[in-house]
C-alpha cells in the first residue's frame, strides 16, 4: 500500500487508545509457544488478566511484538464501539464499501489482519453492549453477513467471578506498513491520521444518531426484515424463483384473499428482470397446495436473516421449538473451570456439570434469569455443545486462571502455611504435637500426614483426600518414612523445606486510634 506517515518514537497514543478503549483489566494477544526449524514461530492467542497499559498500545502501532486486542464490552456491560468481523475469502473490499455507503451505514471498514473486514460502529458516549449489538445485527442483515460475528460477543459479563468476553485485534499494527489499515470513502487505505477523520465523520451521538431505520415499504407490512431488504436492495442473479416463492409465502398470510394477483405485482415490482408467466403459474400452483414456511436457510434470504427482529413480525417467523438464543460460551480456567453462556442476551455461569447436562442447564436458566429452555434430544443437545466449544476455541474465549486459585496452587499455599507459619517444633520428638519440624542441615521438613489433612480441614479445603495429597507430596520429591519418636516409630512424611521468612513485618500503630 506504500508509505503512509511514519511513527516517531515519541508519537502519542493518546487518541487511538481512547477510540479504541474497552474493558480495563484484560486484553488479548498471541502468544509465542515456540519458533519451528523453518523459522516460523507457533504460538496460540490468549485472554491476558491485566490492564493493557499505554506499553502495549504504543508497541501495537510500532509493530513491535504481539498484536494488541481489546475486549469492547466493559465491565458495566457498555461499550463505545463494535464491530462486524466479514471472514468471507476472497473479499471485494471497495464493492463492500459502496454497499455501505449506498445504504447510508455509518460504519468505518478496515482490513482484518487475515483480509477479510472488520465493519466498525463507533459511538462517542458509552452504550448498552445489547443495544450495539442489536443494531450492528441489523448493519450485518442488511449487509447480506448475518452469519459473521459481531463483537461484543456479550451483552454482559461476570467480572467479578472471571468473566472478561472476546477481543478483537486492533487495527493499524505496525503504523505505516500496515496491512489493517481503513479504507476511505473511494476505497483507498488511508494513515492513521486520515482514520481518525473517518472516526470524526461517522461517529454516532446521542444528539445526531445516524442509526439508519429499517427498509419501509407499505405493501411488505409485517414481512420478514429480509425481504425488506432484498425487495429494497434487489434479488441476486440466479436467485429470483426462491426469492419470489419466500415473497409469495408473506404474500398468503398478508393478502389472504387476493395473493395469485398480489404475486403478479411483485414480480414486476420487485424482479429484475420479471420471471416469466409460465414460471409465475407454475409458482402459485405450488404455493395453493399448502401453506409453507419461509426458506430461512436457503439463498438468497439466508445471508440477511435477523431472527430477533423478525420474531417481532407480525408474519415472521416464531419458532418454539427453537427456545432462547444460546451463544457465546467462555471458559475461566480455574480448577474447577467456570464456564459463561449468553442465553437470550443474560449471562449465565454454570459449571461443567451444569452445562453437560441439560437438566441441569435449565434449572440453572430458571434460578438465574427467569428462562426455561426446551428439551432437545440428546444428540441436538451435544451438537449444540460442541458447535459452542469449536467456537469457543476459534474465538480464543479461554482464560487461564492465577495459579493460586487452582486446587494445586491453593493445596501448595496452605502446604507451605503449615510447614512455616504454625508453631514449628523445636525438637523432632514434638513432631507427636502435631507440629512440623525441620531438619535445618539437611534442609528438610517432617510432619505426620494426619497432621497435615486436619490443617487443611480447617482452612476448608477438604476435597483433599490422602490418596492425592501423598501424590502431591511425592511430585515435590517427598517420601514417607518411619521415624523413631520418643521410643515408638511414627510413620511421617520428608518433603524439602520451604524458605522461611526472615525479616519481621513492619507493623504500624496509630495512637490516636488505639486497640
Amino acid at each position: 500500500m506504500g508509505a503512509l506517515y511514519p511513527l516517531g518514537r515519541g508519537m502519542d497514543i493518546s487518541r487511538f487508545k481512547a477510540i479504541f478503549s474497552g474493558l480495563d483489566i484484560a486484553y488479548g494477544t498471541y502468544r509465542i509457544d515456540k519458533t519451528r526449524e523453518d523459522g516460523k514461530q507457533e504460538g496460540k492467542a490468549v485472554v491476558v488478566r491485566n490492564p493493557p497499559i499505554d506499553d502495549l498500545w504504543l508497541a501495537h502501532l510500532k509493530g513491535e511484538g504481539p498484536s494488541l486486542g481489546i475486549i469492547p464490552i466493559r465491565a458495566d456491560s457498555t461499550c463505545t464501539w463494535g464491530c462486524i468481523d466479514v471472514d468471507q475469502y476472497p473479499l471485494e473490499h471497495k464493492a463492500l464499501l459502496q454497499k455501505c455507503r449506498k445504504l447510508e451505514l455509518p460504519l468505518v471498514m478496515c482490513r482484518s489482519k487475515s483480509g477479510g473486514a472488520h465493519l466498525f460502529l463507533f459511538h462517542k458516549d458509552p452504550i448498552s453492549a445489547a443495544e450495539m449489538q442489536k443494531t450492528l445485527r441489523l448493519y450485518a442483515a442488511y449487509l447480506g453477513y448475518s452469519n459473521c460475528e459481531i463483537f461484543p460477543k456479550q451483552t454482559q459479563i461476570l467480572v467479578e467471578r472471571g468473566d472478561t468476553g472476546n477481543f478483537l485485534n486492533l487495527p493499524y499494527y505496525g503504523g505505516s506498513g500496515t496491512t489493517r489499515y481503513a479504507f476511505n470513502d473511494e476505497g483507498s487505505a488511508v494513515s492513521l491520521e486520515d482514520f481518525y477523520l473517518l472516526y470524526d465523520k461517522y461517529c454516532q451521538s446521542e444528539e445526531a444518531k445516524r442509526i439508519v431505520p429499517i427498509v419501509q415499504d407499505d405493501y411488505l407490512k409485517g414481512a420478514p426484515p429480509c425481504l425488506e431488504v432484498l425487495c429494497a436492495q434487489g434479488f441476486p442473479e440466479g436467485t429470483r424463483n426462491n426469492g419470489l416463492f419466500n415473497v409469495g409465502v408473506f404474500l398468503r398470510k398478508s393478502f389472504p384473499d387476493t395473493w395469485e394477483n398480489e404475486i403478479l405485482s411483485a414480480n414486476q415490482k420487485y424482479m429484475d428482470p420479471p420471471l416469466p408467466l409460465q414460471e409465475i403459474n407454475l409458482l402459485v400452483k405450488q404455493l395453493k397446495k399448502k401453506d409453507y414456511g419461509y426458506r430461512c436457510s436457503s439463498s438468497p434470504i439466508d445471508a440477511h436473516c435477523n431472527k430477533a427482529l423478525c420474531a417481532t413480525r407480525d408474519h415472521g417467523v416464531r419458532s418454539r421449538s427453537e427456545g432462547p438464543r444460546i451463544a457465546s460460551l467462555s471458559k475461566y480456567n480455574s480448577d474447577p473451570p467456570l464456564w459463561f453462556l449468553n442465553v437470550d442476551g443474560n449471562r449465565v455461569e454454570l459449571t461443567t456439570e451444569e452445562l453437560q447436562q441439560q437438566a441441569k442447564f435449565q434449572i440453572v436458566c430458571m434460578n438465574k434469569i427467569n428462562v426455561a429452555p426446551p428439551t432437545l434430544k440428546k444428540a441436538e443437545w451435544e451438537a449444540l455443545l460442541n458447535s459452542l466449544l469449536r467456537e469457543m476455541v476459534e474465538s480464543q474465549a479461554i482464560q487461564q486462571a492465577p495459579e493460586d486459585t487452582s486446587k494445586h496452587g491453593r493445596f501448595m499455599d496452605l502446604l507451605e502455611e503449615f510447614c512455616t507459619h504454625m508453631q514449628s517444633s523445636m525438637e523432632r520428638d514434638e513432631i507427636l504435637l502435631g507440629r512440623p519440624w525441620t531438619d535445618e542441615e539437611e534442609n528438610l521438613t517432617y510432619f505426620r500426614l494426619k497432621d497435615l489433612e486436619a490443617y487443611l480441614v480447617r482452612n476448608k479445603a477438604v476435597d483433599f483426600t490422602s490418596v492425592k495429597i501423598a501424590q502431591r507430596l511425592r511430585e515435590l520429591g517427598g517420601e514417607p518414612l518411619p521415624v523413631l519418636l520418643k521410643k515408638r516409630t511414627t510413620r511421617v512424611w520428608r518433603i524439602p523445606a520451604f524458605k522461611k521468612q526472615e525479616e519481621a513485618f513492619a507493623v504500624t500503630y496509630n495512637k490516636k486510634e488505639p486497640f
